[in-house]
């Protein structure tokens, strides 16, 4: 895994790491970062590389709250006193961060939940609605994935897309990859599938100059889950029958932190599916059982 920032672009490089972190010279001295890693051992990192060109952060744009792009905020905030900016939800959220854990199980968190990937320290920040951005730097509405998730676009002609789509590789080890909603999910894939640029960038991938292959695998995959589970619901199911039968097919073993985090993506295609008028529930003897409308 390399660890060095890449050009892809006059003012714009991104941190080759596990996380593509954008960063934009704002001038020769400040930098505008695009997330900041899932913790401080990341964030210092990234600092060291900074520190030797002499630049300094002043900004952080955070496409959204989950802890794997906000988790460095602590560190940069703490050492450069700098303005970070996100969504009005996602900014109330990475403020307050104790909330968030509790999204994922809904109600106070089994402590399985707060490891870096589900928890990271608050920090202030602040509504981007009506904030004046560095010159050069414009906004794309991505949500689907995380509520009123952003991208960012620089004036090199480059897009940092967040979490809208995830990599192949990743696709191929996780079916159930994190998405709080499927409809928005969708529509920002034709969103993007629709852009041009010299080069995207996903912050869980390698960039590319063509977005639209990875746009269909992504889709498909979707499409893929939403089959499953319509599938597995021809009959009334139970919420744990759907999770185990889901499982069975995929080959993944349960855990407790599985049961949290993919049963909860589960729940998304099930909430997708039942307000588009594809899934039904009826209770019996005291279960809430789902099944597949038929047609």
């Amino acid at each position: 895994m390399r660890n060095e920032l890449i050009c892809a672009g006059g003012k714009t490089y991104y941190y080759a790491g596990l996380y593509k972190i954008g960063l934009y010279k704002i001038d020769e001295i400040n930098v505008c970062l695009i997330d900041a890693g899932i913790d401080e051992e990341i964030a210092i990192k990234l600092d060291r590389l900074i520190e030797e060109k002499g630049w300094k952060v002043s900004l952080i744009i955070n496409t959204h709250y989950h802890a794997d792009h906000c988790g460095g905020n602590y560190y940069f905030q703490q050492k450069y006193k700098c303005k970070i900016y996100a969504s009005k939800m996602n900014a109330a959220l990475i403020s307050n961060y104790d909330i968030c854990p509790a999204i994922v199980w809904g109600a106070t968190p089994l402590t399985v939940l707060l490891d870096h990937y589900y928890y990271a320290n608050s920090t202030d920040a602040e509504d981007i609605a009506g904030k004046e951005l560095p010159d050069g730097l414009s906004l794309l509405e991505l949500p689907g994935h995380a509520i009123s998730m952003l991208g960012v676009r620089t004036d090199d002609d480059v897009i940092f897309l967040g979490d809208a789509l995830v990599g192949v590789d990743t696709l191929k080890k996780e079916k159930l990859t994190y998405i709080y909603d499927i409809g928005d999910y969708l529509t920002s894939l034709d969103k993007v599938e629709k852009l041009s640029a010299k080069l995207f960038i996903p912050y869980h991938s390698e960039p590319v100059r063509d977005i639209r292959e990875l746009v269909r695998i992504n889709r498909d995959n979707v499409m893929t889950n939403l089959k499953r589970i319509k599938a597995i619901c021809k009959t009334p199911r139970h919420f744990d029958d759907i999770v185990r039968e889901f499982f069975n097919d995929i080959d993944m073993e349960l855990t407790l932190y599985k049961y949290n985090v993919k049963g909860g993506i589960i729940k998304t295609y099930l909430t997708y599916l039942h307000n588009t008028g594809q899934m039904e529930t009826e209770c019996f003897d005291n279960y809430l059982m789902w099944q597949t409308i038929k047609r």
